[in-house]
């Protein structure tokens, strides 16, 4: 018999780092920051991050991931029509996590990790009625697979400290 699993609390990560609100951006790793980073720089886009950064471009290109920054308007766009409130995405010079930010880098976690259940971690409020899809799903785990491609994994307490990668732009916390 199998001990009954306990339900992932969408503001925290089970297995690895734990994120919460008003966390300091310098307690995640690279990964986390980057995520958070990108997110908040395609939030500042005209037309509700629907345009790519050349900003993100940038950084997607110096870590040789040419595609990020699409994937990364792509997900912004997905939880803008996601999402029937507007969601707290800070400034990109913020210094700690937001409740919504928490649970987008909970979902990227969730999808990079083997044995998770990313179900679980997607919060209820994105997922589409009557059908139970979410459009949040599809570009957050083509973003999920091209962090993994790029050695960039979310929530891995036991990876190694990395150096912050020389040709990234400094405004990342």
């Amino acid at each position: 018999m199998k001990p009954a699993e306990t339900p992932l609390d969408l503001l925290s990560a089970t297995a690895g780092r734990s994120y919460a609100p008003d966390q300091p951006l310098a307690e995640l790793g690279f990964a986390e920051q980057l995520v958070v980073w990108c997110l908040r720089v395609q939030w500042r886009m005209p037309e509700e991050g629907k345009e790519r950064s050349v900003l993100l471009q940038r950084a997607f290109d110096a870590l040789d991931l040419p595609g990020g920054a699409a994937l990364v308007a792509e997900l912004a766009g997905a939880l803008t029509r996601a999402v029937r409130r507007p969601l707290t995405i800070a400034c990109p010079r913020w210094r700690v996590l937001t409740g919504d930010e928490v649970r987008v880098l909970n979902f990227i976690a969730a999808l990079q990790r083997h044995g998770a259940s990313p179900r679980a971690a997607l919060d209820p409020s994105w997922v589409a009625a009557p059908c139970g899809a979410s459009p949040v799903w599809a570009p957050a785990q083509r973003f999920a697979l091209a962090l993994s491609a790029a050695g960039l994994t979310l929530g891995n307490a036991h990876a190694p400290a990395s150096p912050f990668p020389e040709a990234m732009p400094r405004i990342l916390h």
